[in-house]
């Protein structure tokens, strides 16, 4: 009778580790697969990424960060009702497309649980229920927006330096640095991102993020522009940051307010910014067009993030609470309390 040798398996135990780890090595390099991201994708509202893209409004949900739950991700209604955890993490930045939620994850809350990603700080990439997280990047980074299927921000390395990248959403290693300039990414117009000079001017320029080129623009003298078809909405620097409106078709300059701004948020047809400069710093709202305007709150707030519903705001001094008026209804402010319900009972789970 013959015998059957049996092979040792100390040769087979190696081979199938270093199979296992070739091709690791190889969806490393290649990156994921994901379903389709339209090329028109812009993920977040300039005004929202101005204010940390605290909030995102995508497909008749709003994902916002809870300052009631240590900035956790949450989605819900735009009017606030079905609210529901997605991730421990503290996330900022938040930006939707196609099936997905891109955001730049500032820190962990230690432990275990619910949606809890094993990381540190980085840009990160999930479906729109939380799941499958994924880090794309795991340095520092700001002014994170999404477009069409690649991630533009600002990018930090070492702690100090900050440079200008793009991070394919899919996640491979191909990160490219663009510019050593600082480009803030907040407001895009059919792929091209519009920007204040903050190195040798406040110029105008465009980044056309088809060829990765940029051009100027205008040569005035702006801070935070946003453009809105011909229109440019900046504040300008020669008069004090007060917001003006520059039409590029035919150079019309219009100023909108006559006091010192902030910061301001554009959605739909009204304009939220924050005074300073006096002795009464407001949280104020106006019509596109300058008039109308009214106070809001007064004091000083910062991270201003719109949706169709809400327009929500924190104190300059205090992150662990937030208030929120009707977009465009009646001023009536208060401190969003379903989230902070929300978040009562998720910490008694």
């Amino acid at each position: 009778m013959k015998k059957t040798v049996k092979k040792p398996t100390y040769f087979i135990i190696p081979a199938i580790l270093i199979l296992f780890l070739v091709l690791a090595i190889y969806l490393e390099k290649r990156g994921v697969r994901l379903s389709p991201i339209p090329e028109d994708t812009i993920g977040n509202t300039a005004g929202n990424i101005r204010g940390e893209g605290r909030f995102c409004e995508f497909d008749g949900k709003v994902y916002f960060s809870n300052p009631y739950d240590g900035d956790a991700l949450y989605v819900m209604n735009p009017d606030g009702s079905e609210m529901e955890k997605l991730l421990n993490s503290s996330v900022s930045y938040i930006n939707a497309g196609g099936n997905y939620l891109f955001y730049y994850l500032e820190s962990r809350n230690g432990g275990s649980g619910l949606g809890y990603i094993r990381a540190t700080t980085g840009i990160y990439r999930s479906t729109l229920k939380g799941k499958e997280s994924s880090c794309l990047d795991n340095d520092m980074a700001t002014m994170l927006v999404l477009i069409g299927d690649q991630i533009y921000c600002q990018h930090y390395d070492n702690n100090e330096f900050s440079t200008f990248h793009k991070i394919p959403a899919a996640g491979s290693k191909e990160e490219i640095e663009l510019s050593k300039d600082i480009v803030e990414t907040a407001s895009v117009q059919n792929g091209t991102i519009y920007y204040s000079g903050l190195i040798n001017d406040h110029y105008l320029y465009a980044w056309d993020t088809k060829t990765d080129t940029n051009r100027l623009i205008w040569e005035g003298n702006t801070s935070y522009p946003t453009v809105i078809g011909n229109y440019v909405y900046y504040m300008d620097v020669d008069n004090d940051y007060h917001l003006f409106r520059y039409d590029l078709s035919n150079d019309e300059l219009v100023a909108l307010t006559d006091e010192r701004l902030d910061y301001y948020n554009i959605y739909d047809n009204v304009i939220y910014y924050q005074t300073n400069g006096t002795d009464t710093p407001a949280l104020k709202r106006m019509n596109i067009d300058g008039s109308g305007a009214e106070v809001v709150m007064e004091g000083v707030y910062h991270r201003i993030n719109a949706t169709s519903a809400y327009t929500y705001f924190q104190p300059f001094d205090d992150d662990s609470v937030i208030y929120r008026t009707s977009t465009f209804g009646p001023v009536a402010v208060d401190q969003f309390p379903e989230a902070e319900q929300a978040a009562l009972e998720n910490r008694e789970d």
